[in-house]
């Protein structure tokens, strides 16, 4: 249920002096489209999350996975959790990769938690334990860049949703 009262913005790589965009739309079934123009010129990136970070978001303790339902487009994304202020640099965020097989092709993706990988400003974190019960925030990212750090080989220029 909180997931439905959720509030998304974007950040892309116009922070930096880049100039691809997005923007996210909520369904009226409660999820969010995605969707933007990605331009490698200057940048590489279009991400968006939860706006928020004062409560956890439900999750339990002892939760294993996150279950991500997606429509793609071919392209590999990293889903994202916080478990604070997103701006906070004193801790990790998280990020898992996922790739829709088929464009257009409605996917489920079961991601373990843990299988996120930790990262401050895109360097890995060693020995960080996520609690999901700490999680106060979801992302979605398109980067050049996958969770490991290492360059994403589904990324280049051009529109996404």
């Amino acid at each position: 249920e909180r997931m439905r009262q959720l509030k998304w913005f974007v950040i892309d790589d116009q922070v930096m002096g880049g100039s691809s965009s997005s923007e996210i739309i909520p369904t009226p079934e409660g999820a969010v489209e995605f969707a933007g123009n990605i331009n490698t010129t200057g940048g590489g990136f279009s991400s968006c999350r939860t706006l928020g970070d004062e409560e956890p978001l439900g999750f339990p303790t002892d939760a294993e996975a996150i279950e991500v339902t997606a429509i793609g487009d071919g392209r590999q994304y990293k889903l994202t959790l916080h478990t604070a202020d997103s701006w906070s640099m004193s801790v990790p965020a998280w990020a898992h990769d996922f790739r829709s097989a088929a464009p257009g092709k409605r996917q489920k993706f079961r991601l373990s938690l843990k299988g996120f990988v930790p990262s401050k400003q895109g360097k890995p974190v060693e020995g960080a334990v996520l609690d999901p019960s700490k999680i106060t925030g979801v992302g979605i990212n398109l980067s050049l860049y996958d969770m490991l750090g290492k360059p994403n080989p589904h990324f280049g220029d051009g529109p996404f949703k």
